[in-house]
């Protein structure tokens, strides 16, 4: 039963989100510039994709990547992170492939139900730094997330953190605003 809860679920996302753009250029033409004049910031960010690993994927996630600029100086990059399921996973920690621990912020948490299914719906943010940000950016690059229930690995696809490095060596040299 709770296969078809999974399976549903995926379903339902999948209909929600659009998946990665398969070039660089489609995934640069989404990316929005924000500028606040009241708060003298301005953010960089991606659409929220479904990151999936294909048909048997276990832990898919959605994903989006922002920057945030404070007095024209970046001041963090971020990947936002969404993980549904059927149960809490109480995730607390993320490494990359390579073993490097990622910056954790919970953000919210929330619960569902749509057809008789109830969801957990948990939101993180995963601390990027810039030059991490380039390492990750030459190939799709694997994550892993802890919590105390659940763990999982999700792909974050190349196209989207090359148009975002993209993006943001655009905006430095003042090229698009």
């Amino acid at each position: 039963m709770n296969y078809i809860r999974f399976l549903f679920l995926v379903l339902m996302l999948t209909s929600c989100v659009s998946i990665a753009p398969s070039t660089t250029e489609k995934a640069t033409s989404k990316i929005t510039i924000e500028h606040d004049s009241f708060k003298n910031q301005t953010w960089i960010k991606t659409p929220l994709y479904l990151s999936r690993q294909g048909f048997t994927d276990t832990f898919p996630v959605q994903l989006s990547l922002r920057a945030l600029y404070k007095a024209e100086k970046l001041s963090f990059i971020q990947l936002y992170v969404t993980s549904s399921n059927v149960t809490w996973g109480f995730y607390n920690s993320a490494n990359g492939e390579d073993g490097m621990p990622l910056g954790f912020t919970k953000i919210d948490g929330v619960v569902d139900s749509y057809a008789g299914i109830v969801t957990a719906e948990e939101h993180f943010g995963l601390e990027i730094p810039y030059g991490y940000l380039l390492k990750m950016s030459e190939k799709d690059w694997s994550i892993k997330v802890y919590g105390k229930r659940n763990e999982g690995v999700f792909i974050l696809p190349k196209t989207i953190t090359q148009s975002f490095v993209e993006k943001i060596k655009c905006f430095e040299e003042k090229k698009c605003m």
